[in-house]
């Protein structure tokens, strides 16, 4: 077989003969170790890599329930203050409130009922708390006498038209009798405190209608604007030797805003309404 013939049988046998060009690496270097068909070609995945995405990694917080909640903590402090009487921290002493306790809904009575009677009974010669036991309404004011005096009675239970509030009582259909508007009394806010809940106790009326934030903030129970619980039906109770004494609190503007800022006065007249409503008025 001549040289021709003999290349030529072997292009099968080189790598398949696939391509002339393997077919001369393949009769070149055969012999040798540069012999191409000798290298396995790299396998080209059909696959195409995608690219994978990597979100950022959750920040892991501990849940609402594992952290201490604020009533906890608020009571923990309150606990610690009442115990040592203050406690030291970033923002300045916190110091225990040695001020008459006016909150929640029970209001506590520690002055003698009967002795405050008798004391009013004596210098009110005119006056008997017997004679007002039909009185559904006390309305509180905010003037404030330092003592009982007879030259300036604190009571008054009857209709005046001379003055505003005196005008805004006939529309709510409150009789006399049904009605009795009282002012503060008392050296200090201690004392005026208790000689309310002692009018309340003795009045027992089914409403009060505290005039302005000073006499509010006594029976309401701390300090609140009137702009956010004017009008408001509040459920309130005098404790006293175990026995309660109950009554629905209407905190509504006092007169004396009325007179100067008039565009309240449908405001107040609606918070009226409200309690005309509450004692079958309306």
């Amino acid at each position: 077989m001549s040289k021709y013939q003999e290349i030529r049988s072997k292009i099968s046998k080189i790598d398949n003969g696939e391509g002339i060009a393997k077919f001369y690496s393949g009769a070149i270097f055969d012999q040798t170790s540069w012999y191409t068909s000798r290298f396995e070609e790299p396998e080209v995945s059909s696959k195409v890599s995608q690219k994978v995405e990597s979100s950022p990694r959750a920040i892991e917080r501990p849940s609402a329930e594992a952290s201490p909640m604020k009533k906890e903590v608020l009571d923990s402090l309150a606990k610690k203050v009442e115990e040592s009487g203050a406690v030291q921290s970033k923002f300045g002493n916190i110091i225990k409130d040695v001020r008459t306790s006016l909150s929640g809904s029970q209001l506590k009575l520690t002055q003698d009922v009967n002795t405050y009677k008798e004391m009013i009974e004596r210098t009110y010669t005119d006056f008997k708390f017997d004679d007002f036991k039909e009185v559904t309404t006390l309305i509180v004011g905010e003037r404030t006498l330092s003592e009982i005096s007879l030259e300036d009675k604190h009571f008054k239970t009857n209709h005046d038209t001379s003055e505003l509030l005196g005008k805004m009582i006939i529309p709510m259909k409150l009789v006399e009798g049904e009605f009795v508007r009282t002012s503060l009394v008392g050296k200090d806010e201690g004392e005026i405190f208790q000689n309310l809940l002692c009018e309340i106790s003795l009045f027992k009326p089914q409403v009060v209608i505290s005039l302005g934030a000073v006499s509010t903030n006594f029976l309401y129970g701390r300090k609140e604007k009137l702009s956010k619980i004017h009008g408001s039906e509040i459920e309130r109770a005098i404790e006293s030797d175990g026995s309660d004494v109950k009554f629905t609190l209407f905190p509504i503007f006092h007169p004396d805003l009325l007179e100067i800022n008039p565009s309240m006065k449908r405001t107040a007249w609606m918070d009226l309404q409200k309690v005309m409503k509450y004692l079958g008025k309306l």
